[in-house]
């Protein structure tokens, strides 16, 4: 029977304790194995937290929540914080900006201290200004970089993949250690193209069921993972992937492909590269 995919609302049962007997061990064994489960994992829970300081949980989510994420005066603690940190960044986001001398005299104004006094308190109130906005960023990018990757399953699900956009370009590639001393492909991509189907020849002895693909650009430290690719059914093994045009900027780009076993781990990668003109 196939396993039904693993979606955010099922994420959020987990983590406040809804789930039970085999769709709990499912998700408990992803999240020991599977590294983009972990990933998604984290991302929920911070957009559950975020929803709990909102006031937006029902009142039995509310109590699942406290009771797991309040237990002790660490956890309680640690709440606090999250709240005073965001709360802080929210009004200092919507604020104007003003001069670093305002600023400054602002906050003697209103702490009514010494000067002795405000240099150390204005320094923890900077720094913790500086975590909060770091904060905020990460979410925003953890948010940015997961929409991509459900984009790209979506892209080449099995149903997507039977269908043949007019917008979009295919191209062939060959592992780099097959390719040797042929110049890498290049895609010129116009305003006409919407998407690029890359066709990858698997060409270790050992077959595999599904595959699954690691993409990034060179120079950039985010790679973007595709899971569940599937090879032809035309009794060749190429697999293919879709990317959206959206996605690829002026760059090389290289792609590390590897076959997923039965137990879940990873054959060794095929590496293949293309370049992006423009």
């Amino acid at each position: 029977m196939k396993e039904e995919p693993i979606t955010d609302a099922l994420l959020r049962e987990f983590l406040l304790g809804k789930l039970a007997g085999e769709e709990l061990e499912r998700i408990e064994s992803l999240y020991l194995t599977d590294s983009q489960t972990r990933d998604r994992v984290d991302v929920v829970e911070q957009d559950l937290i975020e929803d709990y300081l909102e006031d937006g949980l029902t009142k039995d989510d509310r109590n699942r929540f406290l009771s797991r994420y309040a237990q002790t005066d660490e956890q309680r603690r640690n709440l606090r914080i999250t709240r005073s940190i965001r709360d802080w960044a929210i009004t200092e986001a919507s604020a104007p900006q003003t001069a670093a001398a305002s600023v400054w005299h602002r906050l003697r104004t209103r702490l009514w201290l010494k000067p002795f006094f405000v240099v150390p308190v204005a320094a923890i109130i900077l720094i913790t200004i500086v975590f909060a906005i770091i904060w905020l960023n990460s979410r925003i990018e953890q948010r940015r970089h997961l929409a991509i990757e459900q984009e790209l399953a979506q892209l080449n699900s099995a149903m997507s993949l039977r269908e043949v956009p007019a917008q979009m370009h295919a191209i062939e590639l060959r592992p780099v250690t097959v390719r040797s001393v042929e110049p890498t492909p290049a895609l010129s991509l116009h305003a006409g193209i919407h998407q690029v189907e890359l066709r990858l020849p698997w060409i270790q002895k050992e077959r595999y069921s599904k595959y699954r693909a690691e993409v990034r650009r060179v120079g950039d430290r985010e790679s973007y993972a595709i899971p569940n690719l599937q090879p032809d059914s035309d009794g060749g093994n190429v697999i293919r992937m879709r990317l959206p045009a959206s996605l690829l900027n002026r760059g090389q780009y290289q792609i590390y492909l590897s076959g997923v076993a039965d137990d879940g781990s990873l054959s060794s990668p095929e590496e293949y590269s293309f370049l992006v003109s423009n």
